[in-house]
């Protein structure tokens, strides 16, 4: 990191401890696997090419990102 370079950041907060709940997630997948569950770990910011995107409880401003075609096969791969 330096002033003037980009960076993408996650600050996590160690020891604070949360119960799992996908009615809570801003995931659109609506379910989780982990529901119900407590675990220990947080992240309370997330920067994106230096600018804040989520505040510990919600994405912040527009979406930032763009789609990404993946390949039809991987490299070297053969069809069968």
């Amino acid at each position: 990191m330096a002033p003037g370079y980009d960076a993408d950041l996650a600050l996590l907060d160690p020891a604070r401890r949360f119960t799992v709940r996908a009615a809570e997630s801003p995931s659109g997948q609506g379910y989780t696997p982990f529901e119900g569950q407590e675990l220990t770990g947080r992240v309370t910011a997330t920067f994106l090419r230096g600018a804040l995107v989520y505040d510990g409880q919600r994405v912040v401003g527009p979406a930032r990102g763009r789609y990404v075609a993946r390949p039809d096969s991987a490299p070297g791969a053969s069809s069968p």
